[in-house]
């Protein structure tokens, strides 16, 4: 495993992050079981020449222990809450690695008032990194690793389950392959010859439609361009800025979706598990939703800020793609997503849009895209999923059957 760990770490720091030696690097990791693999991603970038290389320690367990213990009107700012770290590497230009992980469920009887306000305390100590992190000022990348309760989560009774778990990630991450960069670089090529195609439509309206009911139509500026895992730095550095990442993806007009759609896999929202969920939008606004399991937690979602009840992302995802066949739910969003066709509520993509990068906050708000403070991906897609656009060339069936048809 350690051979695999090595060509994991190699494939973050060299193509991901395109590790820049002179700009230092910011190590984050969810649990203190994974401090080895973080430290062994330090020594390797110290041996790349990078000299300024920090490892962020928060521990999920201690988060819930905080939060359980601590009385509402008590909890305050305090060094689990601190995420100022990250403006200040994201301030000069340094590479942010993140190493997160699951253990789904954990904050199921944590009061939902708590969560809200450790979030927003968190929220608070971060603004520099958040107003820059999807404009991609700085290179950032998001990997995952297992821990024992995860795998035990998704190969119940297995006394392997973690290595199985292990494993599953290596090979959706292609770290089994010989060449994992030259891997990436193929997928990348193909990738971005079905984003230029989709590009090449100018497409202003989506037409979802499947077996569990959805009946959704999203519109979006036939100038918000398709974008992919092929990401570039403001300053001209390649990125992959998640591992793995298999979707395709725009920022809709926020005001202009209509109908229903179902979720096709659970979302793991703040620690909690939201499932069979479904949300009704009117003028682009949810109306109305219900989840069979989570729905107070759906409806905090919605409700985190006043622009999360929108739109601001949808992303196509093949059903016949690597994650999506090892007929696995991973109840991490990391990998569900990339497994489905998703959208997401809250934040939308400036730079999806022609000199986006440069427009203020109200001349986004007039081209379509949506502005809030939260970004949630949940997932939709199907074996028989349907997309029908509006395209400049009439009306045409770019998905089917779940995969793509163009």
């Amino acid at each position: 495993m350690r051979e695999l760990e090595d060509k994991y770490i190699e494939l973050l720091l060299k193509r991901c992050l395109n590790l820049d030696k002179s700009n230092g690097l910011l190590i984050s990791i969810d649990l203190k079981e994974h401090m080895p693999i973080a430290l062994n991603a330090k020594e390797k970038a110290i041996e790349m020449g990078v000299k300024d290389v920090v490892i962020y320690q928060s521990d999920l367990d201690e988060y819930y222990d905080y939060l359980k213990n601590t009385p509402l009107e008590d909890i305050e700012l305090n060094p689990l809450l601190d995420k100022s770290l990250r403006n200040e590497y994201a301030k000069k230009g340094a590479a942010i690695l993140f190493f997160m992980s699951s253990i789904p469920g954990l904050m199921s009887d944590i009061e939902i008032e708590k969560i809200n306000k450790a979030n927003k305390l968190a929220v608070s100590t971060m603004t520099y990194y958040r107003e820059n992190v999807s404009s991609y000022t700085f290179p950032w990348t998001i990997a995952c690793l297992p821990n024992e309760r995860w795998a035990k989560q998704i190969f119940s009774n297995d006394e392997n389950a973690y290595k199985k778990l292990y494993l599953k990630i290596m090979e959706m991450c292609m770290i089994t392959h010989d060449d994992p960069i030259k891997s990436w670089e193929e997928f990348i090529k193909r990738s971005n010859e079905y984003k230029e195609k989709l590009n090449s439509l100018e497409i202003t309206s989506l037409h979802y439609k499947n077996s569990l009911g959805t009946d959704l139509t999203i519109g979006k500026r036939k100038d918000a361009q398709w974008m992919n895992l092929d990401k570039t730095t403001v300053n001209g550095t390649k990125l992959i800025v998640n591992m793995p990442s298999y979707e395709i993806f725009t920022s809709p007009d926020y005001r202009l979706t209509e109908g229903i759609v179902y979720a096709s896999k659970p979302l793991i929202y703040s620690g909690n598990i939201i499932d069979k969920f479904w949300l009704e939008f009117k003028e682009g606004k949810i109306i109305n939703y219900g989840a069979l399991v989570g729905e107070k937690y759906l409806g905090n979602l919605i409700n985190e800020d006043p622009n999360c009840c929108y739109l601001g992302e949808v992303a196509l995802v093949e059903h016949n793609s690597p994650i999506s066949n090892t007929n696995l739910v991973y109840n991490n969003t990391l990998f569900d997503e990339n497994a489905s066709c998703h959208l997401a509520l809250g934040r939308g993509f400036k730079l999806v849009l022609p000199n986006g990068n440069n427009m203020s906050d109200e001349e986004l708000r007039k081209k379509g895209i949506n502005l809030s403070l939260a970004h949630t991906d949940f997932m939709i897609g199907t074996s028989d999923l349907e997309i029908e656009a509006e395209t400049n060339i009439g009306r045409k069936l770019i998905f089917k059957n779940g995969n793509f048809n163009i």
